[in-house]
């Protein structure tokens, strides 16, 4: 009878700690703000053409980040044109201030005609982390059609929300 009380009350004390070792933690949300948006401006060598347009940056984890980005395009000859990109990238560097990525493009060069092309490009991001507002320089190719135009982009993001 001793012995089957002792196991009675060691079991007792030791249940709690049992549940909650197999307690599953929460499930983390795809996208871990804060996100980021902001303008950005660049050049098109190759086309002899100047963009505006705008980014996003949704950060998914500690290195990886989702950047949907729109541009127009005005070339010096030739009707103005656009494009939209589905892009990613992974930070590195010292405080993540430098990444590389690439992605999706859907570019529409002013004629009656969307082609679908990829992004690969590199940037270096002049902030802190916790910066509330991140200037950046980017390098962008873009292919589609065979052809694979250089880009400069600059501008900056800002925080919103978290």
């Amino acid at each position: 009878m001793k012995a089957r009380t002792v196991v009675l009350v060691a079991a007792a004390l030791l249940a709690p700690a049992i549940a909650s070792a197999q307690h599953r933690p929460a499930k983390k949300a795809f996208f871990q703000g804060p996100f980021e948006v902001g303008p950005r401006g660049g050049r098109d060598f190759e086309n002899h053409a100047w963009s505006l347009g705008a980014l996003a940056r949704l950060p998914a984890g500690d290195k990886l980040e989702i950047r949907p980005s729109a541009d127009v395009f005005f070339p010096k000859h030739g009707k103005t044109g656009w494009q939209a990109n589905g892009d990613a990238d992974i930070k590195f560097g010292p405080g993540g201030s430098v990444y590389g990525g690439g992605g999706i493009a859907f570019v529409h060069f002013g004629g009656d005609k969307t082609r679908t092309g990829y992004n690969l490009f590199f940037g270096l991001i002049a902030a802190q982390p916790e910066a509330a507002t991140k200037p950046f320089l980017e390098f962008r190719w873009t292919f589609v059609d065979g052809t694979s135009p250089f880009r400069l982009v600059g501008g900056f993001t800002r925080r919103i929300g978290g």
